[in-house]
């Protein structure tokens, strides 16, 4: 008669392969989960707010026609002021922040933040204003 053959149970460094394999299944879904957590909550703390772009130019240019000034100099000033409100406008959509022109929003669900980015093209004309 033949003798049963013996089976031989396969081992990682003394651990079932099985029960490694488990461990290791379960370790990646740990990671998984923790990584899902965080990025959920990243998510859950942006931030919506809407800039309103034609009333900052509209203001601009009523105070441009009534300041004068030759063409050179009002081009100067409103290349300036263009790229102080780009500048103030990224400032705010950094950090998860989204930016939307209030003329494209719908309706009054997102902080306006117009005056804030007033301020702070108001702030870097004047220091601009300052160097020359």
């Amino acid at each position: 008669m033949a003798e049963p053959a013996v089976r031989k149970h396969r081992t990682i460094a003394g651990w079932p392969v099985a029960r490694v394999i488990a461990a290791v299944l379960l370790t990646a879904a740990l990671v998984w989960a923790a990584w899902t957590t965080r990025t959920v909550v990243e998510l859950q703390q942006r931030r919506i707010v809407s800039v309103s772009l034609s009333r900052l130019v509209e203001d601009f240019v009523a105070a441009e026609a009534r300041n004068g000034g030759t063409p050179e100099q009002s081009a100067s000033r409103t290349a300036s002021y263009l790229a102080a409100v780009n500048k103030a406008v990224a400032e705010f959509g950094q950090g998860g922040t989204t930016v939307l022109v209030s003329e494209a929003t719908l309706g009054r669900s997102v902080d306006d933040r117009t005056a804030d980015v007033r301020a702070r093209v108001a702030r870097a004309m004047e220091a601009e204003h300052d160097r020359r």
